[in-house]
């Protein structure tokens, strides 16, 4: 009875302290400059040997012409970030136009992001938020 009552007690101990240890690790990704990443949606990135972060909240708009369609326009998607450098925060929107192959360029500070957002649109076929992530590489 008292081998029964000590499981019990450990299991209970060990389902509270795991969250906790799981939240503390905070599980971001940690890449470094010049490094490609990928960093899903609501996931934040570390980069080594800086003082940055990157969140990548959402994407709040996705106009990419799909795979299979003819456009007239080859539309374009906005993703949102929140950058933190030096325990400073700011939202900045990141655009990239459409096409298979589009790649974009943004500036922030002394750091450059060059990034793609996947996956492409295809027809008939809805992107879940959650499946969103982006492709980058940070350099100074």
């Amino acid at each position: 009875m008292r081998k029964r009552n000590l499981l019990i007690i450990g299991v209970l101990v060990i389902s509270l302290i795991l969250p906790v240890m799981t939240l503390s690790c905070g599980g971001n990704i940690h890449a470094s400059l010049g490094e490609e990443f990928t960093l899903p949606a609501g996931k934040t990135a570390d980069i080594t040997g800086e003082d940055l972060s990157i969140k990548f909240v959402e994407v709040i708009s996705d106009s990419r012409c799909p795979t299979g369609v003819e456009c007239v326009w080859a539309g374009e998607a906005k993703s949102q970030m929140l950058i933190t450098l030096s325990g400073s925060s700011s939202e900045i929107v990141l655009t990239i136009s459409g096409g298979t192959s589009s790649t974009a360029q943004e500036v922030f500070n002394q750091y450059t992001f060059n990034f793609t957002l996947n996956p492409y649109p295809e027809i008939g076929q809805e992107i879940a938020p959650s499946d969103y992530e982006l492709v980058m590489t940070v350099t100074k």
